[in-house]
């Protein structure tokens, strides 16, 4: 069973007049949770109890200080021109952590559903352990991947971001662990600036990260070629316990920042593939995460043929 989870926190998080990453984006998802007809499963402002340790575990105590602190102070900048903040800015994306946390422990620890569906802002992919980037405050698929470490048989987590920026903070954090394996797929050379093939991760991590660079330009055919020959092999060889999306949907063809031309029926095919991957290795279990996607049609569409494909069922589940 698919849940969708979402908190009115979101919506508080003001980035300012003309910014791309704005409340407007909850809408569009939301609006692709309807037109795939899952708009009855939504479930509202759910917080985990361990939030803010999995953050301090993640980051620390002291960045999460500080950016509660420069929201309370009436600061428009965190770190970066990436990261307008707001009053409200450090509720919201300590949020976004708790909501994916909660959706989690239903997945794998009460076993209520077997896949979720997070609409969260801000996004957190590009934030690194004590630095926010990219419109990222709070690395939450790194929060969720810690928490799953920590319960009793998941021993190896894989980790898949398709948004079309390379997630930086998620592979930074994990680059020396082999117990969760970073994959992305996504434009290069582009914002962040790291994603090149040889990025392998070091140390104990060696082998377990795997960057699948794309030039701009290019659409489904590549993208499709790159989950069926790259992470389909790669999840089948590590055997995860549970599977993570990082799911930017700012490749699309509409998408004013990605320069690519990926469409929605990709995004199904891709989750479809994901799922059967759940099926084999860990009970069908999928936990799917927003977090790129910049125009609003787009972000619709793409989430519509997300969610449906998250909410097929099998007989082999």
């Amino acid at each position: 069973m698919l849940k969708i989870y979402t908190h009115s926190a979101f919506r508080r998080h003001d980035t300012g007049v003309g910014h791309p990453e704005t409340a407007s984006r909850l809408d569009a998802a939301m609006e692709g949770v309807r037109r795939a007809g899952a708009s009855e499963r939504v479930l509202s402002d759910v917080v985990h109890p361990d939030t803010g340790r999995i953050i301090a575990k993640v980051h620390s105590r002291e960045y999460e200080r500080d950016l509660d602190e420069a929201c309370r102070s009436g600061m428009r900048l965190f770190h970066s021109l990436d990261n307008p903040i707001s009053s409200s800015s450090f509720a919201a994306a300590r949020a976004a952590v708790g909501t994916a946390l909660a959706a989690a422990e239903d997945i794998w620890q009460r076993k209520e559903s077997n896949r979720a569906f997070i609409v969260a802002r801000p996004p957190g992919h590009h934030a690194e352990r004590t630095e926010a980037m990219g419109f990222c405050f709070f690395n939450t698929i790194a929060c969720v991947a810690e928490w799953l470490r920590e319960q009793p048989g998941i021993e190896r987590v894989f980790v898949f971001d398709f948004d079309v920026h390379h997630g930086n903070g998620t592979q930074s954090i994990f680059n020396e662990r082999d117990d969760v394996f970073y994959a992305s797929i996504h434009r290069y050379p582009f914002y962040p600036g790291t994603g090149a093939a040889d990025e392998i991760g070091s140390g104990k991590g060696r082998g377990f990260t795997r960057n699948i660079p794309m030039s701009g330009g290019e659409g489904d055919a590549l993208f499709l070629r790159a989950v069926e020959d790259e992470i389909v092999r790669i999840v089948d060889d590590y055997e995860p316990h549970a599977i993570l999306l990082s799911s930017g949907f700012d490749a699309h063809v509409r998408d004013p920042l990605g320069g690519m031309r990926v469409t929605e029926q990709a995004y199904g095919e891709l989750t479809r593939r994901v799922v059967e991957l759940a099926q084999r290795h860990c009970e069908g279990r999928v936990l799917s995460l927003l977090e790129g996607g910049y125009d609003m049609e787009g972000l619709a569409a793409s989430t519509a043929e997300h969610v449906s494909a998250l909410g097929q069922v099998s007989s082999r589940e």
